[in-house]
């Protein structure tokens, strides 16, 4: 049994044994509180994956991320130095250095 299928069933589990007790406890009724809380759980899953069917999967990061290195700035020249919107290499300072090294640890 996967992992997923066993949460599942053990949301399934609690849903309907609150659903019981709700109702008062009734004796012999098992079935019929499972069938409506596994009816319940399924029509949110259901919602749910409606809710994000546009959404990107969780694998792509965002555009603008320090991950893909889309920012809007033009990558760093070669040689050293930091870019800037102008393509033109920013003034290089002891702070840009000491950035530059946390970074690359």
């Amino acid at each position: 049994m996967s992992n997923d299928h066993t949460l599942l069933e053990q949301r399934i589990r609690e849903r309907a044994h609150q659903l019981w007790e709700e109702a008062g406890s009734p004796q012999a009724s098992d079935q019929h509180f499972w069938f409506l809380a596994k009816r319940e759980i399924d029509q949110q899953e259901a919602q749910l994956d409606q809710e994000v069917a546009g959404s990107f999967p969780a694998s792509d990061p965002p555009s603008s991320s320090v991950i893909t290195g889309a920012t809007g700035q033009i990558a760093a020249p070669p040689g050293g130095g930091e870019a800037t919107n102008s393509g033109k290499p920013a003034a290089i300072d002891a702070a840009s250095v000491k950035r530059a090294k946390r970074r690359a640890k």
